[in-house]
């Protein structure tokens, strides 16, 4: 179905076209929806937008004066946009967002995966199970920003971006270069772990339980980490399995390691300014096929994300015009 609009209720309506897209008027206590199949272009629509589930929409420079809603199996990339209202991403839907702001939320329940990049902005954005979701999904934040993030589920990766504080349990990894968190860094029983590299935390950076590796300041590796971290409150890592490798970090308040199997590997690049609480010291040098794995999860994500996203964008173009 073309990008037409659509109202739940059975009572008459009143056509009414604005901008060449056709909207419905709804009853003074429905909102007008707008769906997308297909591609747009640099109109504004003054109304909520739906992709239908199975569909995929390609927005170039479009407006959106309400919320989002990405059903089942659809696919929404959006270029240049802009979104005044919340982003809703269905089980097994995907959305990507390329130097678009987003007023409100983007929640992912149970989502194949969501991907900004290239200066797009968010306010909170979370990503969580959906019953009976095929797959745990994936965060893509990629030179973008988010007044905060919560996962529960699925691979977070973050590069070159600004957090307003994180928080993942139960999630595949949490991997993080080059950004800044301004707040607190939760980590939970992660699966396969995750990095924090050439970043800063201005709040308490803490990991615990689940496996590793888990790599915090990865030290000065040639072709993967030029910098330290800058911890400003505690950095804590206990129960972990798998491996930990702390080095290379500035701390503001204690570092804490404990209960570990195998041991922590913490290197002598650390500077501490409150107290390191731990037993665990093992000065060794951080190995290179733990390097290669987190190399791995951004391969893999990118290829994921590029195969989708030219899949959406193949899908929409065939679809015709939306508007």
């Amino acid at each position: 179905m073309k990008l037409g609009s659509k109202i739940a209720a059975s009572t008459a309506t009143a056509a009414l076209a604005i901008g060449g897209v056709t909207l419905m008027a709804a009853p003074a206590q429905a909102d007008l929806v707008t769906l997308c199949s297909g591609h747009g272009g640099a109109i504004t629509l003054p109304t909520d937008l739906k992709v239908p589930a199975g569909a995929s929409c390609f927005l170039d420079g479009t407006t959106i004066q309400g919320k989002v809603t990405v059903e089942s199996d659809a696919n929404l990339h959006i270029l240049g946009g802009q979104i005044d209202g919340q982003v809703t991403v269905s089980s097994g839907g995907y959305f990507d967002a390329s130097d678009t702001s987003v007023d409100g939320d983007v929640v992912n329940t149970g989502a194949y995966g969501t991907y900004l990049e290239d200066g797009t902005s968010v306010a909170a954005l979370s990503a969580a199970a959906a019953e009976g979701a095929d797959n745990d999904g994936f965060v893509f934040v990629v030179g973008s920003s988010a007044s905060s993030v919560n996962a529960t589920v699925g691979e977070l990766y973050v590069t070159d971006s600004r957090l307003g504080g994180v928080s993942a349990e139960g999630v595949e990894y949490v991997d993080i270069f080059d950004s800044v968190v301004r707040g607190d860094l939760s980590v939970t029983n992660a699966a396969s772990g995750g990095i924090l590299v050439d970043s800063e935390v201005i709040g308490d950076a803490t990991y615990t339980g689940g496996n590793g590796p888990v790599a915090i300041g990865a030290g000065e590796s040639e072709g993967f980490a030029s910098s330290l971290n800058y911890i400003d409150g505690d950095l804590s890592v206990t129960g972990v399995s798998g491996g930990v490798y702390i080095d290379n970090n500035i701390v503001g308040g204690d570092l804490t390691a404990s209960d570990n199997s195998p041991t922590a590997q913490i290197g002598d690049n650390n500077r501490v300014r409150g107290g390191i609480v731990t037993q665990e010291v093992a000065l060794r040098t951080f190995a290179a096929e733990v390097t290669a794995e987190f190399e791995e999860h951004e391969a893999d994500l990118e290829e994921a994300v590029e195969e989708q996203r030219a899949e959406t964008i193949e899908e929409a173009l065939e679809a015709g015009p939306a508007f």
